[in-house]
C-alpha cells in the first residue's frame, strides 16, 4: 500500500476537526516549501554537495605547511587535548 493510499484511508476514518488541522498543516508545508524554492532553489532540486569535506580541507591545509611548521606541531594532540585547550595537567608518555 502506498503512502498516498494509507493517507487516504486515514482521512476516511478521521473526525472533521482533525482533518481541518491536517489540512492547515499541509497548506503550511506547501507555503513553506514554495518560499524556500524562491529563496533557495537547492531545497526543491537537491544538487551535489560541492563543499570540500572536513578531511579534504585538513589535507589541503597540511600540504601547505612547511617542514619547519610541521616540526613544531604537537604529536600528542589527541592525548593532551585538554592540556592544549584548557591548561589541564599534561599526560606524559
Amino acid at each position: 500500500m502506498s503512502t498516498k493510499d494509507q493517507l487516504m484511508q486515514e482521512i476516511d476514518q478521521a473526525p472533521e476537526f482533525l482533518l481541518e488541522e491536517v489540512l492547515n498543516f499541509f497548506l503550511f508545508l506547501k507555503l513553506r516549501l514554495s518560499e524556500r524554492a524562491f529563496t533557495r532553489p537547492s531545497v526543491v532540486a537537491p544538487q551535489a554537495n560541492t563543499a570540500p569535506s572536513f578531511l579534504q580541507k585538513a589535507q589541503e591545509i597540511s600540504q601547505q605547511l612547511s617542514q619547519d611548521q610541521v616540526a613544531v606541531l604537537p604529536t600528542d594532540l589527541a592525548k593532551n587535548l585538554d592540556y592544549y585547550l584548557y591548561g589541564a595537567p599534561k599526560i606524559e608518555a
